[in-house]
């Protein structure tokens, strides 16, 4: 089934559509729930939220690409989990790295100023090249370990961590430049 006919089917709470979303994305979405949570049984949860959260959300939401919604929602979805299960004591690998380039200050309720930092990474993201989006993504979006984001995009290992600590080195100075970054 297309997603133009999914996106349909969920528009008017057909239950088919949610039944058709697992069949077609949730491979992805528990991909990258596991990703980003190293427990199975998070994951899986995970999947089931996301589906829900594409249920509730759909409509208002009619998204334009239904593969990158599942995509966004599924990483929102774990983050949130992981942040949940790690509150007491923080993965400074997965949350922190890319502390020293984003405000830490930055507060997701606020919608402006999300709109606003989210619009000035994409633009920062499609100044780079090909092989340093896909990279970014990868360890960032997917939340990849620096090795396995490294094969993905066909890099050795010093080459990935050297382009990602440049690859942050450079979105700070352009949040600095556009007045979105404060230290």
């Amino acid at each position: 089934m297309d997603d133009d006919k999914l996106t349909e089917l969920l528009w008017e709470h057909d239950e088919k559509g949610l039944a058709a979303l697992k069949a077609k994305h949730g491979r992805l979405i528990l991909n990258i729930c596991r990703g980003i949570l190293k427990s199975p049984q998070d994951a899986e949860e995970c999947l089931n939220d996301a589906l829900l959260a594409m249920w509730n959300s759909i409509p208002p939401d009619r998204p334009e690409n239904l593969t990158a919604y599942a995509a966004k929602i599924a990483r929102r979805k774990a983050v949130d989990r992981l942040r949940y299960n790690t509150a007491a004591i923080r993965n400074a690998e997965l949350l922190t790295e890319l502390d020293e380039c984003i405000p830490s200050s930055y507060r997701a309720e606020e919608k402006a100023e999300k709109s606003e930092l989210s619009a000035a990474l994409n633009d920062w993201l499609r100044k780079q090249g090909e092989k340093q989006q896909r990279l970014f993504v990868q360890r960032y979006f997917l939340m990849n370990s620096v090795l396995k984001s490294a094969e993905k995009t066909g890099m050795s290992l010093t080459a990935a961590t050297t382009a990602l600590s440049r690859m942050r080195k450079s979105l700070k100075d352009y949040l600095i430049e556009r007045g979105l970054f404060y230290e």
